[in-house]
C-alpha cells in the first residue's frame, strides 16, 4: 500500500460506509481536492505579481516626478522682472555703440533663474535707447528670493554707464485657494526703493571749439636812434622862430624909419 502524506494547508474530503467483511468495520474514501487547491495558489500568485505591479508603478512614478513637483505643478507662479535702459547721445555723430551688457545673479543657493542662466549668473545685452527685456521667474513654494542686478560694461572714452547696482527681493506668500501671491522689492545702492529697473547710459563727445581767429600780430616797434622828437613838432617850432625873426625884422625896420624923420 502507499502511503501518502498529508499537509496542513491542503483541503480533503472524507466518505465512510459500512463494511460486510467484519463487524463494525467501515470502509473509508479519503479524497484530495488538488484542483482547487491549484487554482487558489494561483490566483494568490496572481494577486501577489499585481499588487507588486502596482507598487513598482508607484515607484516609479515617484522617482521619476517627485510628489512636490507634481502637486506644484498645478500651483506655479510667474514673476517677470523688466530691466531697461536710457542711452542719451550727445553727439551728432554716426555709428554710436548704444548696447550696454548686465548682470542678473542670484543671491542664494538653488533658487529659481530663467532659463538660459549659467548656473546662478545670467548675462544680457540691451542695445539702444529704451531698450528693455523682461526676466521670467517662475515659483512653486513659497519664501523670500534674492538677487543682484549690475551693468557690467567696460569704460570707454566719451561713454558714462550707469554703475547703480539693485538688491531684488521676491516675496512669495501663500494666499487663498493654496495660490501663490508674489511681491517684488527693488532696493537700490543708494538705500532707495525704486518701482522699476532703470540705467541711464549717454555718448558725450568732447567737440574743440573752432578756433578764433589769431589777432594780427603787433609790429615789432622799431628801435629808434639819436633824438626821438616828433618831427611835426620840429616844423612847428621852426616856422614860429621864422615868423617871430621876420615879426622882430619887419618892427625893427619901422622903427629905424620913424626915427630917422624925428
Amino acid at each position: 500500500m502507499k502511503k501518502t502524506s498529508f499537509d496542513d494547508n491542503e483541503r480533503y474530503v472524507t466518505l465512510s460506509t459500512c463494511t460486510s467483511e467484519s463487524t463494525n468495520g467501515r470502509h473509508l474514501l479519503i479524497g484530495r481536492i488538488l484542483e482547487n487547491t491549484a487554482d487558489e495558489k494561483e490566483n494568490r500568485n496572481m494577486k501577489k505579481n499585481r499588487q507588486i505591479l502596482v507598487l513598482a508603478a508607484l515607484l516609479f512614478g515617484f522617482l521619476c516626478f517627485p510628489a512636490d513637483k507634481v502637486l506644484a505643478a498645478s500651483n506655479v507662479v510667474e514673476v517677470p522682472l523688466t530691466v531697461k535702459q536710457n542711452f542719451e547721445e550727445n553727439s551728432n555723430e554716426k555709428g554710436i555703440d548704444l548696447t550696454g551688457t548686465y548682470e542678473f545673479r542670484a543671491l542664494d543657493i538653488g533658487i529659481p533663474m530663467p532659463g538660459d542662466s549659467d548656473n546662478d549668473r545670467h548675462v544680457f545685452v540691451l542695445d539702444g535707447n529704451n531698450a528693455e527685456k523682461m526676466i521670467s521667474l517662475q515659483f512653486q513654494h513659497g519664501g523670500v528670493y534674492r538677487y543682484h542686478l549690475v551693468q557690467t560694461s567696460k569704460d570707454k572714452e566719451n561713454y558714462t554707464y550707469d554703475r547703480s547696482s539693485y538688491i531684488i527681493a521676491v516675496y512669495i506668500k501663500n494666499g487663498e485657494n493654496g495660490k501663490l501671491v508674489p511681491q517684488v522689492i527693488a532696493e537700490k545702492n543708494d538705500g532707495k526703493k525704486y518701482g522699476e529697473l532703470m540705467f541711464y547710459n549717454s555718448y558725450n563727445k568732447k567737440v574743440d571749439n573752432p578756433s578764433k581767429p589769431s589777432k594780427p600780430s603787433k609790429p615789432a616797434e622799431q628801435v629808434q636812434t639819436g633824438d626821438s622828437t616828433d618831427i611835426k613838432l620840429h616844423v612847428m617850432i621852426a616856422s614860429v622862430a621864422l615868423m617871430l625873426i621876420v615879426m622882430l625884422g619887419y618892427f625893427k625896420r619901422n622903427n629905424q624909419k620913424e626915427n630917422n624923420r624925428a
